[in-house]
């Protein structure tokens, strides 16, 4: 899924609605209740049916992937994501982390403060590391594509590399996302960082980690793939400042 005119637009009109009443506090912290958060229609588990473009691309997809203007949901790619599981799973449960929703918020908005407060102290390094050692940096940010999608800034970094090739944290933090539910991005993880940055990672073959876990800057995090709306191996990148996108190379150390 890209979010594009059209969602952007939508958030414009929710950022300040979504703060919601304070959280329920259960025995073992805060509760997060997204129902009480988010829109509603965040939450049916629909695609948002952005359209699928260029053309080209679209005529190379399976017959049975295919819509007018769009494509399926099914053809996301093959899910392969951990189960999550012990404290970490218990914490993504408590504050409503790993949901379709929770990374909506996230691409569009602040973070909420009882998730700002469990990425506390993870990595106070505001730098970036290359998330791909044996990557090739691609399509870069803003406004650099053309023909059909000249006029769609592109709201991250595309970097090349072999299928199967590893994908680091680009910083250490929270892993809120971890799953293939945001369509056209495929088997992707975001991670939450300390100052309510976040750093997202797409298309990828699987991912090595679950919502709840805290991730150290290095850690190997998810595999490059193709999945999603993807006609080539490689990682999609976004850096976010309270859901606003940022241009991320000028952040990252030298490789």
């Amino acid at each position: 899924m890209r979010i594009g005119g059209t969602a952007l637009t939508v958030a414009a009109g929710v950022a300040l609605a979504v703060v919601g009443p304070p959280a329920v506090r259960g025995d073992d912290g805060p509760v997060v209740n997204l129902a009480d958060r988010v829109p509603a229609r965040w939450l049916d588990g629909r695609s948002d049916r952005l359209p699928l473009t260029p053309a080209r691309w679209r005529r190379r997809l399976p017959r049975e992937c295919r819509t007018r203007g769009g494509y399926r949901d099914h053809c996301q790619g093959e899910r392969r994501v951990p189960t999550p599981t012990g404290p970490a799973a218990e914490l993504a449960g408590r504050l409503a982390l790993g949901h379709g929703a929770t990374a909506l918020q996230l691409r569009l908005g602040p973070p909420f403060e009882e998730w700002a407060a469990a990425a506390a102290g993870t990595d106070p390094d505001p730098m970036l590391t290359f998330p791909v050692p044996e990557g090739i940096l691609g399509r870069g940010y803003g406004r650099v594509r053309g023909g059909e999608l000249a006029h769609r800034r592109h709201f991250g970094i595309d970097i090349g590399a072999d299928e199967g090739a590893e994908v680091i944290a680009a910083r250490g933090g929270l892993v809120v996302y971890s799953d293939n539910g945001l369509v056209g991005y495929g088997n992707s993880v975001m991670l939450l960082h300390e100052d309510g940055f976040t750093t997202f990672y797409a298309h990828c073959l699987e991912t090595l980690v679950f919502a709840g876990q805290k991730v150290r800057r290095g850690q190997r995090i998810a595999r490059v793939g193709r999945t999603g709306f993807a006609p080539a191996p490689h990682l999609h990148f976004e850096w976010r400042q309270r859901g606003w996108a940022r241009d991320p190379v000028p952040q990252m150390y030298p490789r």
